[in-house]
């Protein structure tokens, strides 16, 4: 015993050395474990994958739940998108939005379907594209973009919202989604990017 009764413990004292590399190893050790994704409501989502419900997706649906190509299921409030295609359970789909309160859920801008058929000869072309580029001009709600293969791409910004075409600028990098018919290009998503 000690002079103010404390016992000594039995075999040596870790040196403040031994510690710092216990921590070390520690340390290392759990930098192998996988970490999950961190993703946080109103993050920017795309989600692949396969439409669940309902059985017949069309313009009046507000809701779809769909399985991702990881095998999670979503459940994506349509309500923002304009022109929902029309899609049979089972069909592959991309849904383009934001994350919702819960990681399952997502608030959708963009759904389009990532397997199109192609259409008979005679048919109008109105197959949904996307578009990566930089805002070259802005006029009314006309946007000239430059494609990233150095194109020039005309766009009418008529499926936009007002506020969300307050927010774009000349040199905005930008995503855009869309549906060509017979005479112009008409945008259903716009997304800016950062440098």
């Amino acid at each position: 015993m000690l002079r103010d009764g404390r016992r000594r413990a039995a075999g040596r004292v870790p040196t403040v050395e031994a510690v710092r590399i216990l921590i070390a190893v520690l340390a290392f050790v759990a930098g192998l474990l996988p970490a999950p994704a961190l993703a946080a409501p109103n993050d920017f989502r795309v989600v692949s994958g396969t439409l669940l419900h309902p059985a017949a997706l069309g313009s009046g649906a507000a809701v779809a739940v769909l399985k991702s190509d990881e095998g999670t299921v979503y459940y994506a409030d349509l309500r923002a998108v304009s022109g929902v295609p029309t899609l049979e359970r089972g069909a592959a789909v991309t849904v383009v939005g934001f994350e919702g309160p819960r990681p399952d859920q997502l608030a959708a801008q963009v759904m389009y379907p990532t397997d199109l058929a192609p259409a008979p000869p005679d048919a109008p072309s109105a197959r949904s594209r996307r578009i990566d580029g930089r805002i070259e001009s802005l006029a009314g709600p006309t946007v000239v973009v430059r494609a990233t293969d150095g194109s020039k791409v005309t766009f009418l910004l008529r499926g936009v919202r007002t506020k969300t075409r307050g927010l774009l600028q000349r040199g905005d990098l930008v995503t855009v989604f869309g549906r060509s018919d017979e005479t112009e290009f008409v945008v259903t998503g716009i997304f800016q990017r950062q440098d």
